[in-house]
């Protein structure tokens, strides 16, 4: 298993280095030039994929919406928008802890890379002053903004998910919703033991609070209107013959960019600023240096591509004849670890474990063991150190990996469990 060590020993690198006070970005850069290195790419094409890996479209697409969602952010964070969302949110919801989880869960519905960012502000806010400390916070924000993206049919792994499987929506968000709702349930650990302040429960909302609050989020509701507009729109006119099929990166990124361009004009005219506030925003040295940590995850994963450190596990893990229900179960934690995102783990494990399934003499019920490759896939997605919320969330609150991690261990074993409950029971059912 020469290739899994390689790969998870560039993830310890990069941890270890976070540790010894080496910026993240080098850290990650780091690892990238080690595990190139590691699988016998030669120097040159080291080098020419960290150029590549920085300026494919992809990268350039996770950039411009990263620089969009930080810009949209602090414009609603001076302008006061952000309080006032959090404001009205504690006051409809009643309790902080309650505030705090369903804020990122809000902006968990738009599929936008790097959207515990956005989230990130509201959570800190919600929490108060020395309620908290920045692990706990990242870690709420980090995880319930990711409750949805087992079923929410806006995430591009759900419907690669679909499309593999053959499932139609309905179906599919029957089966597989459970596991969003387990990992809610698992997440409200992360609340025990913490300042009895957040649990306090406040008097019941004014009139018209809600209202208001749905008029403060504006942004959120525009950007999720556009995206889904853009969407279908290019869909249809594909569909149609209008246009030719579009490159996978400007169908992901297309509508996406102009969903943020029009929430930032949004943003702008709602709360009365102009131009060039918006301007300043973009263009503010904290979001280029994020953009620049950005691009040496996006480095990462291109070399991890370049060296097919996917496939070549999957073909160790054939080559020891591992039993099919460890792969189904190993193959999709170990692409989420190493993509760190759904439609990485989906694309790279998923034609694998299908294939592997069809194959099979006894030909078993497909639907558990694809739920069951979701969830696996999942988990691995949550705990991987180039996942950019992440990255983000930690950058933010000022936490390292590490005390993150800790706060995780425990909602992400009672969401594993659940799993494989899950599991025993649909493969009854289908027996």
């Amino acid at each position: 298993m020469v290739a899994l060590a390689l790969t998870l020993g560039s993830f310890l690198l990069i941890l270890l280095l976070v540790r010894l006070k080496v910026p993240l970005a080098f850290a990650i850069l780091g690892g990238a030039v080690a595990v190139g290195l590691g699988f016998g790419l030669p120097v040159r094409q080291v080098a020419l994929g960290i150029v590549r890996g920085a300026t494919q479209p992809m990268a350039l697409g996770v950039d411009l919406t990263v620089v969009f969602l930080l810009a949209i952010s602090h414009l609603m964070q001076a302008s006061g928008q952000m309080q006032r969302i959090v404001e009205l949110a504690r006051s409809v919801l009643r309790r902080p802890a309650v505030t705090m989880a369903a804020l990122p869960a809000l902006i968990g519905l738009l599929p936008m890379p790097g959207g515990a960012l956005f989230s990130a502000p509201m959570v800190a806010s919600a929490a108060g002053p020395d309620r908290a400390g920045g692990d706990l916070l990242s870690a709420i924000n980090y995880w319930f903004r990711h409750i949805w993206e087992h079923w929410w049919p806006l995430y591009p792994g759900v419907i690669l998910a679909m499309t593999l499987t053959g499932t139609d929506l309905a179906t599919f968000v029957a089966f597989q919703m459970p596991l969003g709702v387990a990992m809610a349930a698992a997440g409200l650990v992360l609340f025990r033991g913490t300042h009895p302040e957040l649990h306090a429960s406040a008097s019941a909302a004014g009139v018209g609070s809600w209202r208001a609050l749905g008029r403060e989020t504006a942004t959120i509701w525009v950007i999720l209107a556009t995206w889904g507009l853009a969407t279908l729109g290019l869909a249809l006119s594909t569909r149609a013959g209008w246009t030719a099929p579009p490159p996978d990166w400007l169908q992901r990124f297309g509508p996406l960019a102009v969903a943020m361009l029009v929430g930032l004009v949004a943003t702008t005219r709602l709360n009365r600023l102009t131009a060039r506030d918006a301007l300043e925003a973009l263009l503010r040295p904290s979001v280029l240096s994020l953009a620049g940590l950005v691009t040496t995850i996006m480095v990462y994963q291109y070399i991890l591509g370049e060296a097919g450190a996917a496939p070549r596990i999957a073909v160790e893990m054939a080559a020891n004849h591992l039993p099919p229900l460890l792969v189904v179960v190993l193959l999709p934690a170990i692409a989420g670890l190493i993509t760190g995102v759904a439609f990485g783990f989906v694309g790279t494990s998923f034609p694998i474990v299908l294939g592997m399934l069809a194959a099979m003499p006894d030909a078993p019920a497909l639907r558990p063991y694809a739920v069951l490759a979701y969830a696996c896939g999942h988990l691995g997605m949550m705990a991987s150190p180039i996942h950019l919320c992440l990255v983000v969330s930690n950058r933010y609150f000022s936490s390292s990996y590490w005390p993150v991690y800790r706060r995780l261990v425990v909602p992400t074993l009672l969401l594993a469990v659940f799993a494989a409950l899950y599991f025993l029971l649909l493969r009854l059912v289908a027996a």
